[in-house]
C-alpha cells in the first residue's frame, strides 16, 4: 500500500497490515513480500545493524511493490530521522520517547524535512516559518510521511496525552511489549492484566485523538488481542520468527516420521 492510501486508510478508521523486517540483509527476498498481504513493513534499525545504504535499498525495493516502508530508528534522535527520510523511507518510528522536546524535533524532521536548527524550532514552538512560500512547500513535500511514536514505558504511558497534544499530528502510536511490560516490573508478562490494561489505556487514549496503535506481537493468540482491545495499525511478527516458527513446524514433523498422514503428500513428477 502506497503511503497515501495507508494513511487515508486510518484515517478512515480503517486497518492496516505489516510486519517487521529484522534479519533480512540487502534486497535479495523482498520480492517474496506480497503488497496483497502486506500493507508496510517496519524496518527494524533500532536493535538491527543497518547502513544508511542498505536501507535507501530497501525503501527503493518495496516502494517498487507497492509497500509503505517505515524505519525504527535508534532513538529519538531528529538528526537520525531525518536521515532516514532522505533515504528514502515513507515514515519514522521514534522508539521509547518520553522527552517532548525529542519527540517535537523528530517530528519536525519528518514533517519539515530539511528544516532544522533555529528555523525548525521556530516551526514547532510558534508555528512560523521563514516564509509562507517555505511552509507550503515543507507541508507538500512531507505530506504523506508518516509518524509513529513509541510509548514503551511508564512515564511515557502517564505523559501520552501531553505528548500527543505536543505536535500537530501523530500518524500512530507504536507499542514495544518487551520495553513497555520491563518498565512496568512484569518483564515479557504478556498475559499478565496490568498489561493487557495498559494498552486499553493507550488505545483508549491513542483513540480519542484518532491516532491508530500499533502493537509488536508475535504469535497469532497475541495479535488477536492486538485486535480485539481495538488496535488498527496491526504489526505482527517478523521476518525472523517466520522463518524460526516455519524451521520448528515443519522438522518437528519430519523428526516424528514425516508428514501428518491426514495430509496428501504430493511429488512432482519429471518432466
Amino acid at each position: 500500500m502506497l503511503p497515501n492510501k495507508l494513511k487515508e486508510t486510518l484515517n478512515s478508521g480503517g486497518k492496516v497490515y505489516g510486519t517487521m523486517l529484522w534479519g533480512i540483509q540487502g534486497t535479495r527476498l523482498i520480492q517474496s513480500l506480497s503488497s496483497e498481504y502486506l500493507d508496510y513493513v517496519v524496518i527494524e534499525a533500532e536493535h538491527a545493524a543497518r547502513t544508511r545504504l542498505e536501507i535507501s535499498e530497501l525503501t527503493a525495493a518495496l516502494r517498487s511493490i507497492e509497500i509503505a516502508s517505515i524505519v525504527r530508528i535508534t532513538s529519538p534522535n531528529p538528526e537520525v530521522a531525518g536521515a532516514m527520510i532522505d533515504a528514502g523511507a515513507d515514515g519514522i518510528l521514534v522508539p521509547y520517547t518520553e522527552n517532548i522536546d525529542e519527540l517535537k524535533l523528530s517530528f519536525g524532521r519528518t514533517y519539515f524535512n530539511p528544516l532544522k536548527g533555529e528555523y525548525l524550532e521556530k516551526a514547532l514552538n510558534t508555528g512560523e516559518f521563514p516564509s509562507k512560500k517555505s511552509e507550503d512547500y515543507l507541508r507538500n513535500r512531507n505530506k504523506d510521511k508518516i509518524f509513529i511514536l513509541g510509548i514503551e514505558s511508564v512515564p511515557a504511558m502517564n505523559n501520552l496525552e501531553k505528548m500527543i497534544n505536543s505536535v500537530e499530528k501523530i500518524d500512530g502510536i507504536f507499542v514495544g511489549p518487551n520495553d513497555l511490560t520491563t518498565s512496568m516490573g512484569i518483564p515479557d508478562e504478556k498475559d499478565s492484566d496490568l498489561y493487557v490494561d495498559a494498552l486499553k489505556k493507550i488505545i483508549s487514549i491513542s483513540e480519542s485523538h484518532s491516532i491508530p496503535v500499533m502493537i509488536h506481537h508475535a504469535t497469532m493468540q497475541e495479535s488477536n488481542l492486538s485486535l480485539n482491545l481495538g488496535s488498527r495499525f496491526v504489526l505482527h511478527g517478523s521476518d525472523a520468527s517466520f522463518l524460526g516458527q516455519k524451521i520448528e513446524e515443519d522438522f518437528k514433523k519430519l523428526r516424528s516420521g514425516g508428514a501428518n498422514k491426514n495430509e496428501e503428500t504430493k511429488i512432482d513428477k519429471p518432466y
